[in-house]
């Protein structure tokens, strides 16, 4: 643990030398993802030769909020043969991209979106506002926004209420995380969350840091309050539900300090969880990783119970 701080230290440090560096934490997760699709870094998981893969409706740019505000768009995704159902309803997951709150678009986990959607998942792949000129917990507030939509709109959208769960990863997965364990009784219940790459308890972050202060409106030192209400961490309780947590070996962006510490704390609580390390993966080389990706998927599965997995079976069964 001594080693993981000290390189986290160092890290941030060296973020601090000057205002481009500073920004690079954004920039290293981001700029592959932005100019470049996901197909072409995705490692998938190899498949027969005669295997095909279902197809998959998308609805690009949905308004889940403001009409005036452009980041409060999703795109949905649900598998073709399941849209033209009218007399069944599907579990949902929303899906919240990363960038350290500073960029990033939905369109960098359209592969995981997919990949949901072909398991029978109705999914909505989410835009939210950005800091600095929204500075935290805007980001959060139109999560919260995406998923009231999402209930409010569940009749005409065929969406099980009771089967809603949240999948993120980096800055994508903090909010995953605090969507799903902040305590609020206004706010949709989530029943599932996975979150890799997560930065979970953000009092680890060396105390006079100025990487994120234009996330967060200050330094650690300078508002701790803020970074102590921004961790999920603190949200963990014995009510929390089903944690899966995955992240890599080597990620030296967000140490995986941040997940081990989160995992001792679900065990604490006795919170369902899972947690994966990824051998030999840094941040951008696990979130394109389809290997753990997959199985996160099958934790989403044995919590939310799609009807409709595929490949689709040839008969059905009696």
């Amino acid at each position: 643990m001594k080693t993981c701080l000290k390189a986290f230290g160092t890290f941030f440090k060296k973020m601090h030398q000057s205002a481009v560096i500073a920004c690079g934490c954004s920039l290293a997760i981001c700029l592959p993802l932005v100019f470049m699709p996901l197909e072409a870094y995705a490692q998938t998981p190899k498949t027969s030769g005669s295997e095909t893969r279902p197809w998959v409706k998308i609805e690009r740019n949905v308004v889940y909020g403001d009409q005036n505000e452009p980041m409060h768009r999703g795109d949905i995704y649900v598998r073709g043969d399941l849209a033209k159902v009218t007399d069944r309803k599907l579990p949902a997951v929303i899906v919240i991209h990363g960038g350290a709150w500073t960029l990033g678009d939905k369109v960098n986990d359209t592969v995981h979106a997919k990949r949901l959607a072909e398991r029978g998942y109705w999914v909505m792949s989410i835009n939210y506002r950005l800091a600095p000129a929204h500075p935290f917990p805007c980001q959060l507030d139109d999560c919260e926004r995406a998923l009231n939509w999402v209930v409010d709109n569940a009749e005409r959208l065929r969406i099980d209420t009771g089967r809603i769960g949240v999948w993120g990863y980096s800055a994508g997965g903090h909010l995953a995380a605090l969507l799903a364990l902040q305590p609020n009784r206004d706010k949709p219940e989530v029943k599932v969350c996975v979150s890799g790459g997560t930065p979970f308890d953000l009092s680890l972050i060396p105390k006079n840091t100025q990487a994120l202060k234009a996330v967060f409106g200050g330094t650690p030192e300078q508002v701790p309050e803020v970074y102590k209400r921004a961790s999920p961490i603190e949200y963990v309780s014995t009510n929390s539900p089903p944690v899966f947590l995955f992240h890599g070996e080597k990620d030296w962006l967000v140490p995986t300090l941040f997940s081990e510490v989160m995992k001792q704390r679900l065990r604490d609580c006795g919170v369902k969880h899972e947690f994966v390390e990824v051998p030999g993966k840094g941040h951008l080389t696990t979130f394109v990783d389809m290997q753990v990706a997959e199985r996160s998927f099958c934790f989403l599965d044995e919590h939310l119970r799609p009807d409709s997995a595929w490949p689709l079976p040839e008969e059905k069964p009696q």
